[in-house]
Order: structure tokens, then C-alpha cells, then sequence
């Protein structure tokens, strides 16, 4: 078999193997030439770049299969994070899930002039601003979605403070109060996070030279929903009558300008509300200059604010503290600015627990732009400026 094999391989046409010679011999030579070098490192390049845009596409633009259209049923990654918000009823802005429903948290800051500038007052959904005593006026800073790493500088409860909180069921955070007010905590059995129980747990002092102590006591969210968490209460659930929400004005519908002045007392308390057309916001002053947040350094803003006529009186303490009281619950005349336009209207609060709301004077419920809304609450012949 083998001889059958050689003899078949010798018996081959003798012309094949120099035609073969040949014609490989052509190609190298077509090689050698210039032209032959030219076609190849083009050809050579085509081929790269070709593999490389391929790689390109398949790896950044390529869409996946469970983004290649509505016939699966799923959505593109931009709008499955879109669908993850969820609207908070707190302030009706678009958050996340995990913090649309957290449950509110209560601060008093204060206002004294050497307590400024304030930290974590930008963060805060909703704020209530009204004279303690002695004409100097102090926050309750009402937060949710948001979230501050440094708020204060915390100062005392009064009872009115608490009326308010009491709308939300809120975590309430304060360093002592009036008699009165310690003594309202308990019977309304308010979710207290007192300093002088909670202690470094959740408040710092930052001394300053030439600061009185105080105005040098701080805390934070995070810390405070801690200690919240600790104690067993559901930090992830809020239960409470939520405000109507509606879209911004448009543009073309928004005017050029307006400015809410309300002089609390003396001009170091004095506050005015510039409005901006471009983002549908007021930006806010305090005693004539612009009020900052000291953790971010902006201005502090809201896109609703709301002014409120409550009766106030001198209400000494059972062991003769000073001290002052509101009629919180009832209803009185009110003022809403939104969308560079005033709404003349009432409130009404029904209840220790209820939520204080806001009507026109055609008994419609007002509704709200999304966003931080802040109250100024008013003994009512304030002077209310608006321009």
C-alpha cells in the first residue's frame, strides 16, 4: 500500500508544482512593492479599528436586553430610578423610597443674633419661626427626606412648639423648656429626645471665645433617628394629614418680582422674601442680609411662604417662670406666598394632633408648590409688607 502511495504521489502532473511555486512567488513579490505595503497596512488598520468600534459599541452602547424596549415590559435603568422616587408627603418633593416615609423629626434652633449663623436650617421640610420671648424669635425646624449633619444651635421647647410637632407625632429634640412646656411634653406624651436625657449620644458643644454656653449645643439627624431607633420607635413611618400639592407656576406665568417684609421686633429680627422668577423660590434676609445656612453657605429658601395671625399672651410658668402662649389651635386670618402671588385666606386647626391648614377665601384648601415651606407666625396688627 505504502509503494501504491509513492508511486500514486510520483505520478502527480510535474506542471502543478512550479505553477504553485509560482503563483506564491507573485504574492510575496506583490508584497515587497510599495503598493502591496500600502494595501496591507490598510487592510491591517480597517481590520483593527473595525474590531475595536465593535468592542466599543457592544460594551458602552449596545442596549441590554432588558432595556431593548416595552415588549418585556421593563423599563430603561433612567427610568427605573426614576420610578424608585416616590412623592413625600411631607413636602411633596420626588425622594427616594427609603426616605419619603421616615418619620418626622422636631428641632428648636434658635435665633439670637450670636447663635448665627444656623446649621442645618436648609435641610429641614417644613420651619416654624415665632418670638420666644423678649422680641427674639426661634425655629422649629420640622425635617423628613432631609437630612443634616450638624443642626443648631438647639435651644429650649415652649408649648407652642409642641402643638405643632404634635401634627406629625414627631421625634421632638430641645435642651429642657419652661415648666410648662416640660410638663406638656408628658402629658401629651410627646416621642421626647430631651439633650439633658440623651446626652453626647446625640448633641455636641462646639465652644467659641466670647460665645455664651448657651448658644453652643448641636446635634444631628442621623444621631437623633439613632436614639429614636434605640428607644423602639419606628423611625420609617410617618402618619400624619398631608398637604395638597400641585405643579409650579410656568414661566411665562410667574411675575417679575415681589418682597414680603414681617417685622417680628427689633431689625435684628426683621425678615424679608425676595422672590426669584427663575426658580419659582423666595430667597430669604434676616436682619438685611442674606440668611445663610452655616453648614453649605447658601442661602436659605422656600417655595411657599405662609404667614399666620395667632393670638399671643404673657403666660408665666406655675413657679413664676416668664413665659408666653399661643392660641394654636382655632383659627385666625393667614397669608400664602407662592409663585410671586399672595393668597388671602384663613387657618384652621381643629385639634391638639390635627394639622393646621390653610384655606382661601373662597373656603378652597390651598394647595402647595413641592418643596420646604416656612411658616411665620405673628401676633395679629404685625406689619406685613409685601411689594
Amino acid at each position: 500500500m505504502i509503494s501504491n502511495f509513492v508511486q500514486e504521489k510520483d505520478n502527480q502532473n510535474p506542471s502543478e508544482q512550479p505553477q504553485n511555486k509560482k503563483f506564491w512567488s507573485k504574492i510575496k513579490d506583490f508584497f515587497k512593492s510599495k503598493k502591496g505595503r500600502i494595501i496591507l497596512v490598510v487592510t491591517v488598520c480597517v481590520i483593527v479599528f473595525g474590531l475595536t468600534g465593535l468592542q466599543v459599541y457592544n460594551t458602552f452602547f449596545k442596549p441590554d436586553k432588558a432595556d431593548s424596549g416595552s415588549q418585556n415590559g421593563n423599563l430603561p435603568d433612567i427610568d427605573k430610578r426614576q420610578a424608585e422616587l416616590v412623592v413625600s408627603p411631607l413636602d411633596g418633593t420626588l425622594v427616594e423610597k427609603s426616605r419619603a416615609n421616615r418619620h418626622p423629626l422636631a428641632v428648636v434652633i434658635e435665633n439670637h443674633p450670636d447663635a448665627r449663623p444656623q446649621y442645618g436650617l436648609g435641610s429641614a421640610s417644613l420651619v416654624y419661626e415665632a418670638i420666644s420671648e423678649g422680641g427674639i424669635t426661634r425655629f422649629l425646624a420640622i425635617y423628613g427626606p432631609g437630612s443634616a449633619d450638624k443642626v443648631g444651635p438647639v435651644r429650649s421647647a415652649r408649648t407652642f412648639f409642641i402643638d405643632w410637632l404634635a401634627e406629625f407625632d414627631a421625634f421632638f429634640a430641645h435642651i429642657g423648656g419652661n415648666l410648662d412646656a416640660l410638663d406638656k411634653i408628658k402629658t401629651d406624651k410627646i416621642k421626647d429626645l430631651d439633650q439633658f436625657a440623651v446626652g453626647s449620644l446625640a448633641y455636641w458643644r462646639v465652644p467659641q471665645v466670647g460665645k455664651a454656653t448657651e448658644h453652643t449645643m448641636f446635634s444631628s439627624t442621623l444621631k437623633l433617628y439613632d436614639v429614636a431607633a434605640s428607644k423602639g420607635w419606628d423611625v420609617n413611618s410617618a402618619r400624619f394629614t398631608a398637604y395638597q400639592f400641585k405643579e409650579d407656576a410656568k414661566a411665562g406665568e410667574r411675575p417679575v418680582a415681589q418682597t414680603v417684609a414681617v417685622d417680628y421686633s427689633a431689625q435684628e429680627y426683621n425678615v424679608r422674601w425676595l422672590y426669584v422668577p427663575k426658580d419659582n423660590v423666595y430667597s430669604r434676609e434676616l436682619a438685611g442680609a442674606a440668611h445663610k445656612d452655616g453648614a453649605t453657605g447658601a442661602q436659605l429658601q422656600a417655595k411657599n411662604v405662609v404667614v399666620i395671625e395667632m393670638q399671643r399672651w404673657y403666660a408665666p410658668t406655675r413657679i413664676n417662670e416668664s413665659g408666653w402662649a399661643m392660641k394654636t389651635i382655632g383659627e385666625g386670618k393667614a397669608k400664602v406666598f407662592q409663585d410671586g402671588k399672595a393668597i388671602e385666606g384663613t387657618w384652621k386647626k381643629t385639634g391638639r394632633t390635627e394639622r393646621t391648614l390653610l384655606y382661601t377665601t373662597s373656603g378652597e384648601q390651598v394647595k402647595f408648590n413641592p418643596g420646604v415651606t416656612w411658616f411665620e407666625i405673628v401676633s395679629p396688627g404685625t406689619a406685613i409688607k409685601v411689594q
